[in-house]
């Protein structure tokens, strides 16, 4: 098993001393042989591990794991990771690098995203997490988070025939994209995210009004209409038909749809404003006891959804379907490209 921060496999060495998030593909030899990589995907809710056999003739997955950590929590109030979330985190990557070592990995890539682009201790956490493990973290923009996004699902997927948008709701940001066949005509990362959004508008289950403001719920969409302007102004010019979304706030969202009988696939908008209108209603307790919701997504499902929908409204879309690719599916075919 080789350590990934001191790498001694004759590809390793080379992929480790450049910038692998690049454009253009570095120069490294072929594969020759068997390659097993590891790609950590480190969001503001959960970290996510895949761990990847490569070979001259093609790939398999031999493992993926996720662990909601919720890092961000509290980040986008104070500017500041929480002790308890570092903790969570750092139990969570030496669970990880003990998969890791299990599998005889050669090389790992982890990949950060909106929690520790916002965090004023970022640095101090990445050290933490490279003491304890050996893993080195890279923090990419959100430009880079929305476009490995659109690689991931673009290689993968049996795209729509017309324009179509991609959108994953991450904790702390939405990356939005739209495209027509394999070409992408314009990607934006928003700064919006069922983390975010929950932690500086909804204080209570269910959000209670307070005399002299604006109710929470109104107060978020008319933010969430303001940042998601862009979208609209696409409408006359790109009639975007479907909408394909990955994260797992949109799948959530999906899956309590289909066990409560409302919408199967595709999901429609309707079904959403509906679920919508009921959860803001709803107590912690009942919206705990929602099929198909993770328990520690509770407090964050409102916002996302409603965040959701405002993406459809300003988009113009009725329907949605879902997909498990995401970020680590574009951040393997970059490290396939340098190999082959």
């Amino acid at each position: 098993m080789l350590d990934s921060a001191s790498p001694t496999h004759k590809n390793s060495k080379k992929l480790m001393s450049k910038k692998f998030l690049s454009k253009k593909s570095a120069k490294v030899p072929r594969l020759m042989s068997p390659l097993r990589l590891a790609v950590i995907d480190l969001g503001t809710n959960s970290v996510r591990l895949d761990i990847y056999r490569l070979t001259p003739k093609g790939n398999s997955r031999l493992y993926r794991g996720k662990i909601m950590i919720r890092l961000g929590d509290g980040v986008f109030k104070t500017g500041r990771l929480t002790p308890e979330g570092v903790e969570r985190g750092l139990r969570a990557f030496v669970r990880f690098r003990t998969l890791i070592k299990e599998h005889n990995v050669d090389e790992v890539i982890a990949i950060a995203t909106s929690a520790l682009r916002t965090a004023s201790n970022t640095r101090k956490f990445i050290d933490q997490v490279y003491e304890k493990t050996k893993i080195p973290i890279k923090v990419i923009s959100g430009a880079e988070e929305g476009r490995l996004i659109a690689r991931g699902i673009l290689a993968n997927y049996d795209l729509p025939k017309g324009a179509y948008a991609l959108a994953d709701i991450g904790g702390g940001s939405a990356e939005i994209s739209v495209g027509r066949g394999q070409r992408i005509l314009m990607g934006q990362s928003f700064p919006v995210g069922a983390n975010r959004l929950q932690q500086v508008y909804f204080k209570n289950i269910p959000p209670q009004f307070k005399k002299g403001e604006l109710h929470p719920i109104l107060a978020l969409r008319q933010h969430l209409k303001e940042v998601l302007y862009p979208l609209t102004q696409l409408r006359p010019k790109i009639n975007v038909g479907h909408l394909i979304g990955s994260s797992g706030t949109i799948r959530t969202v999906a899956r309590i749809m289909k066990k409560i009988g409302r919408s199967g696939s595709p999901v429609y908008r309707s079904d959403i404003s509906a679920l919508v209108a009921e959860m803001q209603l709803m107590t912690r307790e009942q919206i705990r006891r929602l099929p198909g919701l993770e328990p520690k997504r509770v407090d964050m499902i409102l916002s996302g959804a409603i965040l959701l929908e405002e993406i459809m409204i300003a988009l113009g879309v009725r329907t949605l379907e879902t997909t498990d690719l995401a970020l680590r599916d574009g951040i393997l075919i970059e490290a396939l490209r340098r190999y082959r």
